[in-house]
């Protein structure tokens, strides 16, 4: 059968992409996939990938790219604001039914609307990653509507639709959108099924939209367990080796991973202020460094920038986020201790068995991890570690290095059922279409 795929992170400067890369080896394993959004062909991360009714030429993606990128500046925006008058709009909006008649009027202008069309028209059934971009903020999260017109888009079109792999939570900051909710609500009761990524999410679904068919299976990541299990990928002992081009002067010569080591990664939260992530990262770097380990930064994201500014200043080594996924997973997985905030690269240290110290993200994303990979403690810090909260991480640090060999291994029999648990996720699919073909004979 043939599989319209949302949700390709492959391009995405973020470990996480990883994920996406295990999730479609899954589906391929039963699924032809004909078509995919985001990564190959369709940018969200650009304001103009989804523009429309622009006076720049259609296709010339990177000239309206230049405008929008200068919009502050007020020749700039001034251009913009003509362009408004004269109907140029985002094609996403708060309601999806909206977003997809704007796709579908303007498929034969576009051509990534054409593609997006004529793939999802073609497939027999569309797959959403839902990822961890199912947070109703406010105003909404862009890539959240373009999820939910993605499903819409999939119900229009008559094709059975999954979420998978995915989070949806209230938003820590603002609250609950209670509008983007109903809209969620309506659209995820519609779908074959929606396949949540951690507990607390599926307890989420099943009080607030119970009409869906909702389960919980485990991250796509889970699925890498083989690679990374029982020291069966090792990173290369000179770091050195997996650095990116252009190997920068600062990283050169600073990572030996002869010796054991710890890992510190950033955060969702810390990346949005970096200069308080820099000076709570530092105080932390300097304390986790009298246990007498080498310590490591990962910098998992952009975002996490912040982390160069530390490796300068203490004169460590860092693995940039440019590096190969399946080289930065190695280092994860044979790391002694990971301590961050960020999801998909505590998945890649505890498939190699690495305890994680978990620090605060956006929504429920770290402390539901923590209850997937069966930590009895749950402990999750502050994103800004302080004074105390680094002298609690020192003293959890220390205990878990102290298990050795059996926490390790406690850990890997975790991410194994886990890793059986998502390897399941091709047959649910195969299942609900199966039923669905049945009921239609």
């Amino acid at each position: 059968m043939k599989v319209f795929f949302v949700g390709d992170n492959r391009t995405n400067l973020n470990w996480g992409r990883a994920a996406s890369i295990a999730l479609r080896e899954l589906l391929s394993r039963d699924f032809e996939i004909t078509g995919c959004v985001k990564g190959e062909f369709f940018d969200l991360s650009v304001a103009e990938a989804g523009f429309v009714g622009t006076l720049t030429p259609p296709g010339y993606y990177g000239l309206y790219r230049s405008l929008w990128n200068r919009r502050r500046r007020r020749p700039f925006s001034w251009y913009l604001k003509l362009e408004s008058l004269y109907g140029a709009k985002d094609f996403i909006d708060e309601e999806p039914t909206v977003s997809v008649d704007r796709l579908l009027r303007h498929k034969h202008q576009y051509w990534a609307f054409e593609r997006i069309y004529r793939e999802a028209s073609e497939a027999d059934a569309v797959v959403i990653d839902g990822d961890g971009d199912i947070i109703l903020s406010t105003p909404p999260r862009r890539q959240t509507l373009f999820i939910l017109a993605m499903i819409e888009l999939g119900l229009r079109l008559k094709k059975p639709v999954f979420v998978v792999n995915s989070m949806i939570s209230d938003c820590p900051s603002t609250g609950r959108n209670a509008k983007t909710l109903q809209v969620a609500t309506r659209l995820f009761g519609e779908c074959k099924g929606v396949y949540l990524r951690d507990p607390e999410s599926l307890r989420y679904v099943q009080t607030e939209i119970p009409a869906a068919k909702s389960r919980f299976i485990p991250d796509s990541l889970f699925a890498w367990y083989s690679r990374f299990a029982d020291g069966r990928s090792l990173p290369p002992n000179d770091g050195d080796f997996l650095l990116p081009y252009p190997e920068r002067v600062e990283y050169w010569g600073k990572l030996d991973f002869s010796r054991p080591y710890i890992c510190i990664g950033g955060g969702a939260r810390a990346g949005g202020d970096p200069e308080r992530a820099a000076q709570s990262y530092g105080r932390l770097v300097d304390a986790i460094a009298k246990l007498g380990l080498r310590v490591y930064l990962t910098q998992n994201d952009v975002p996490d920038s912040f982390l160069q500014i530390v490796a300068k200043e203490k004169g460590i080594g860092l693995v940039p986020v440019e590096a190969p996924i399946v080289a930065c997973g190695s280092v994860l997985a044979n790391a002694r201790l990971f301590i961050s905030g960020r999801y998909h690269p505590s998945i890649f240290a505890s498939l190699g068995g690495t305890p994680c110290i978990f620090l605060g993200s956006h929504a429920h994303k770290m402390g539901s991890l923590a209850q997937v990979l069966e930590y009895d403690d749950g402990l999750e810090f502050n994103a800004f570690p302080s004074d105390s909260d680094i002298e609690e991480i020192v003293a959890t640090a220390r205990n878990y290095l102290g298990r050795g060999e059996a926490l390790r291994m406690r850990i890997r029999q975790v991410a194994k059922t886990r890793c059986d648990e998502v390897s399941h996720l091709p047959s649910f699919l195969k299942e609900e279409l199966e039923k669905m073909t049945k009921s239609e004979t």
